[in-house]
């Protein structure tokens, strides 16, 4: 059971989520039906729009930390974070959608849920160990 400090960081990551997934959907559908780009391209570009406010948004937020000289060094230990919650989230992607025959709006939906916690106890516990 998380208590105190990181129940109130679990809930403020998760809030920001639902934004970075709002916008990782949007990204996502934009490309892959206006653009025509394959969805686990979009995928990518979306994560890559998506990661970056999410980097912005959790440092001021949910782990407030100031946005300094240390923030490259951080950046980097997010990104590592997210690629590898990426790399799970693009397995179930496209194992939801290829071999479950999931509408991939919908299977992306359930990768997200599920890499939800990689990405926070990731960054709480190295990404922003020392703030």
């Amino acid at each position: 059971m998380l208590k105190g400090e990181t129940f109130r960081q679990f809930i403020m990551f998760c809030f920001i989520g639902v934004i970075n997934t709002l916008i990782n959907l949007i990204v996502l559908y934009s490309a892959t039906e206006f653009l025509g780009i394959y969805y686990l391209i979009s995928a990518v570009i979306a994560f890559l729009f998506a990661v970056t406010n999410s980097f912005i948004l959790n440092s001021l937020f949910t782990f407030k930390s100031s946005l300094s000289k240390r923030t490259s060094k951080r950046y980097t230990k997010f990104i590592v974070v997210s690629i590898i919650a990426l790399i799970i989230n693009l397995s179930l992607l496209y194992f939801l959608t290829e071999f479950f025959r999931i509408w991939y709006i919908l299977s992306q939906v359930i990768a997200i849920a599920i890499s939800l916690w990689i990405n926070f106890v990731g960054n709480k516990y190295w990404t922003y160990r020392n703030d």
